[in-house]
């Protein structure tokens, strides 16, 4: 199988309705980049660089993510297509909802799996906060949402702190 390696930016655009209660918020915008000596070994919830772009009624999120997959989709301009017999994936459907909570921004996101009539795949809250010297910190916690019928046992749940900076 042969294997290319394709760029998506995906942004996440969270609606008005984050904005419904007034409380503080924290200002997001700008280019990050992640901290890895901060970080938990691995950890990149939002990727290795992105950008937030934030006005008083939306907060966009953009990062920039590498899949690797033996097709490309149609709908990436000037991708060469695969080579014969390249097996291909699709992205799941994922849900984002979000709120401001207490000076953070709250993001929850349900990934279902198309092969099995859209049963969720799993649930991840992210909990985006400034900390004193202006760092963005990110706490993850990921929830597999296993077992299936006749399938393997349930995963614990996993939780990651991802520390970015503002990129110059």
């Amino acid at each position: 199988m042969t294997k290319i390696a394709v760029a998506v930016v995906g942004a996440l655009v969270l609606a008005p309705a984050v904005f419904a209660q007034a409380q503080e918020r924290p200002d997001y915008s700008g280019a990050w980049a992640l901290v890895e000596d901060r970080s938990a070994a691995g950890s990149r919830t939002f990727g290795k660089e992105f950008r937030v772009t934030q006005s008083p009624t939306t907060v966009t999120i953009e990062r920039t993510t590498t899949m690797t997959s033996g097709a490309v989709p149609a709908s990436l301009p000037g991708v060469s297509p695969p080579p014969a017999g390249a097996v291909g994936s699709t992205v799941p459907p994922t849900t984002y909802r979000a709120t401001w909570m207490k000076g953070q921004l709250i993001i929850i996101r349900q990934t279902k799996m198309p092969s099995e009539n859209n049963a969720l795949m799993s649930v991840s809250r992210w909990a985006l906060s400034l900390d004193a010297d202006g760092s963005l910190v990110v706490d993850s916690l990921n929830v597999p949402m296993l077992p299936r019928a006749n399938g393997p046992k349930q995963e614990p749940p996993v939780s990651v702190r991802s520390v970015y900076r503002k990129a110059q």
